[in-house]
């Protein structure tokens, strides 16, 4: 039996299964990806016509999308379980999962454009020698998905002023409400015990704190408890280790920068 993980050092979606893969208490190798133009190889489009990561290949089986690998994992090697046995908790696990896939709805969206709009940006703009907005379009047009195109121009071109960052905000701070309404009556998003949709949001929340972000659920004490039962556990070190220094500096850089931008948002 072989597992093999294509993923990328700071990449949300690729912690999450190593979290998974952590807990289960697997082994598996790891093809670590640049994401500079490695993810259009053609033997790695095969794999994953999406040209994202991550990709798990378990013997003969390739397996892409980041929850479905979760679900995928939990199947195969069961023991322990990340799935509550409960019907009704099991369907609350998949009804905080979805949340994040939600396309320009989702919290992965939200977070995209968090980071873009907090420190990524300045890697365009370093990129493009200039802040000039029809130099930076033109960037983005060369390097970027053309599906984020539209919000990548407001948010690389204007910042935290853009419209982009103002609803992302105001979409982590109606998840984080919600969080903290479930929360009363369990411990864990689903239950009584972690899940995968712990799991599934524990890399996004690192990267919110990383940004400062960390502030908008510091008056919300059942997140800020849930939060710090995940910081506590063996299986954070996966995605916490595998961030690049320099990724990690650069969001924490940047956002202490606009600490006072993201109080005036959250007010």
């Amino acid at each position: 039996m072989t597992l093999l993980l294509y993923h990328h050092n700071s990449s949300v979606c690729a912690a999450k299964v190593r979290v998974t893969l952590h807990e289960k208490r697997l082994e598996w190798d790891g093809k670590l990806m640049t994401l500079k133009g490695d993810q259009f190889d053609p033997s790695y489009l095969e794999l994953n016509p999406a040209a994202v990561v991550p990709t798990l290949v378990h013997d003969d089986v390739v397996v892409t999308e980041s929850n479905v690998i979760l679900e995928y994992l939990d199947d195969v090697f069961s023991d322990p379980s990340l799935r509550p046995q409960d019907p009704g908790e099991r369907a609350k696990m998949r009804y905080w999962m979805q949340h994040l896939d939600n396309g320009n709805e989702g919290i992965h969206h939200a977070v995209s454009v968090l980071t873009y709009g907090v420190a990524y940006r300045h890697q365009v703009i370093e990129d493009a020698g200039s802040q000039d907005p029809d130099r930076l379009r033109d960037i983005i047009k060369r390097q970027m998905n053309p599906k984020s195109r539209t919000w990548l121009e407001d948010v690389v071109i204007k910042g935290t002023a853009s419209k982009s960052f103002q609803m992302a905000v105001w979409r982590i701070r109606t998840l984080l409400g919600d969080f903290e309404s479930n929360l009363v009556e369990r411990d864990w998003l689903a239950g009584s015990r972690y899940s995968l949709a712990d799991i599934a949001f524990t890399s996004y929340f690192y990267r919110l704190q990383l940004m400062s972000f960390d502030r908008m659920w510091a008056g919300l004490p059942r997140v800020s408890n849930w939060y710090d039962r995940l910081v506590g556990r063996e299986s954070m070190a996966a995605v916490v280790d595998w961030y690049r220094p320099d990724y990690r500096q650069l969001l924490l850089d940047k956002g202490r920068e606009i600490c006072e931008i993201v109080e005036e948002l959250t007010a």
